[in-house]
């Protein structure tokens, strides 16, 4: 009898650690972050502007928060997945948005600079590539005269 007890005893002990071990894991499940500013594009008072962050592939909102007085902004306790960050005026309406970043591997991305005046890099290579086709049309219409 003192035998069987020895084993419940050393089961629940057992059984409870593993538990224990399940629950802290879950707790510290890692979450994401991102920071940077809108000084340029948000208008004084930046407070008037907020920021949020998009999962560009499921379309919820992540997160959303207010710029600071200065133009920042720190978005945090992301679920990890990639990000969009949206530049909004003081109705609400998307002004910008940068990114994609990101956020599953490498879990805090710092230095997001909103810039709507910027061209993003992808049409400057279609831009490049439609010039380089319409110079290649050029020349082989004027060697066939």
């Amino acid at each position: 009898m003192k035998m069987r007890q020895v084993l419940a005893m050393g089961m629940i002990a057992a059984l409870t650690a593993g538990m224990a071990t399940a629950i802290s894991a879950a707790g510290s499940q890692d979450t994401a972050s991102v920071r940077g500013t809108a000084k340029n594009e948000a208008k004084k008072p930046y407070t008037d502007y907020s920021v949020r962050a998009r999962n560009v592939q499921q379309g919820q909102i992540g997160g959303t928060t207010q710029l600071d007085s200065d133009g920042n902004f720190s978005l945090a306790n992301l679920p990890p997945a990639q990000y969009a960050v949206e530049l909004l005026n003081h109705d609400g309406k998307v002004v910008c948005t940068e990114g994609p970043y990101n956020l599953t591997q490498q879990l805090a991305k710092d230095g997001v600079n909103i810039s709507c005046n910027k061209v993003p890099a992808a049409w400057w290579l279609i831009g490049a590539a439609a010039a380089a086709g319409i110079t290649a049309g050029v020349l082989t219409a004027s060697s066939a005269q």
